[in-house]
């Protein structure tokens, strides 16, 4: 895609990298190839909040006599960008240290995605630190690790497929404007990435599968040919591949990128949405879908814990799935599209392994929002919990589990 202005702006915005401290206080702005970064981001799409968040009740869902208080307390909320007129929806969330790293795309057939940088300070307020948006991308997840790894949809005819993965610095909470650094994948979209030491590992759609690439320089080692694989995460030993259409477990070991197991698991039905998946003390966290959530003992595929799919008094079956599933120790999120946010308690700590051995997952409540929308994707860590809302933004949660 091709702006007359556009090589200007580049030589200029490219001498002043060159000349500014990039101590992530003085980045400058502006726009090369259609990315356009934004490093002094007004603050109006910010919204300070100290507000308790009650929890629901939820008919039909399993319960348990809770052992502890959960107090949840909305921070921030943080307003969509808008690109000529048109909302963009909050579609996945990174939580790193003090700082949120949220991705947007746009519904539609048009191209359209951004990333905005949150600092979160004490879990007390938020401040938008920096942001880019594109003009040629949507950008349907991401991850933090020094760069921002980017799974996206391109519409740049530069490329013969569509699925791209971009990363751009980070430098002091701030983007660093420099000329865009894309590698072509397969299939329709890329769908997540993660990074593990010197290996990045991103997945792409229907036709595509599991890319493991050089984190140094974003060559290609290797393609793992996989039908519709939807996220990746790993662990010591193993890179775990959700898919759909059926819903499938791929396990890889991780020294060799040998397929170890393939297991089966129901939901992740519907063509084109999300499953995620956290590996967590030798389980897969499984955000299923019409399947709700799973927890599978990934040495022998058996489902150990599950949560159904809510059903919502005037909310469609179809819209109400779950397409995110994060945890840290007994406490798990999840995000159900338009059903909303749930809070899940597990009987036993997550991250310690527990092999076939049943572990309850029982719904603590529904987490009450003034104006959310279909939720599609949480991020936890234990004190913070980001919400990616769609076109209702993003909601910062300081969380409090005792």
């Amino acid at each position: 895609m091709f702006k007359p202005f556009i090589v200007a702006i580049a030589a200029l915005s490219l001498l002043l990298a060159s000349c500014l401290n990039e101590g992530g206080k003085d980045l400058p702005s502006g726009t090369i190839d259609g990315m356009t970064i934004d490093n002094d981001p007004a603050g109006e799409r910010v919204t300070a909040k100290n507000d308790t968040i009650r929890l629901d009740t939820v008919p039909g869902a399993p319960k348990r006599a809770a052992t502890k208080t959960l107090t949840l307390t909305l921070v921030a909320e943080i307003s969509p960008p808008v690109i000529g007129g048109k909302t963009l929806q909050a579609s996945s969330v990174a939580l790193e240290a003090d700082f949120a790293y949220v991705s947007y795309n746009y519904r539609g057939d048009t191209a359209l995605g951004g990333v905005d940088v949150i600092q979160i300070k004490s879990g007390k307020n938020a401040t938008l630190r920096s942001q880019v948006l594109f003009d040629d991308a949507d950008v349907s997840s991401l991850h933090y690790d020094g760069y921002l790894y980017l799974a996206t949809g391109t519409s740049d005819a530069a490329f013969a497929s569509s699925a791209v993965l971009e990363r751009i610095r980070v430098d002091g909470g701030k983007l660093v404007l420099q000329a865009r650094e894309r590698v072509a994948l397969n299939s329709f979209a890329a769908t997540a990435v993660t990074v593990s030491g010197t290996q990045v590992f991103a997945t792409s759609g229907n036709t595509g599968g599991l890319h493991v690439l050089s984190q140094s320089s974003l060559a290609g080692s290797s393609i793992q040919t996989l039908g519709d694989a939807r996220w990746v995460d790993y662990d010591d030993t193993r890179v775990v591949v959700a898919q759909g259409t059926p819903g499938r477990i791929a396990v890889y070991a991780k020294s060799s990128m040998a397929l170890a197991n393939t297991w089966t698991f129901t939901g992740a039905d519907v063509p084109e949405a999300k499953t995620t998946v956290r590996v967590i003390g030798g389980k897969a966290l499984i955000a299923a879908g019409t399947g709700g959530v799973k927890l599978m003992n990934l040495a022998t595929g058996k489902i150990v814990g599950s949560i159904p799919v809510p059903v919502v008094t005037g909310v469609s079956a179809a819209l109400s799935v779950a397409n995110a599933a994060d945890a840290d120790g007994d406490l798990v999120y999840v995000s159900n599209g338009e059903a909303g946010v749930y809070a899940v308690g597990a009987s036993s700590d997550l991250s310690g392994t527990t092999g076939d051995a049943d572990i309850a997952l029982t719904v603590l409540g529904k987490l009450k929002f003034n104006n959310l929308q279909s939720v599609n994707h949480v991020a936890f860590d234990g004190n913070t919990l980001v919400v990616a809302a769609g076109k209702g933004g993003v909601k910062i949660i300081s969380v409090k589990w005792q």
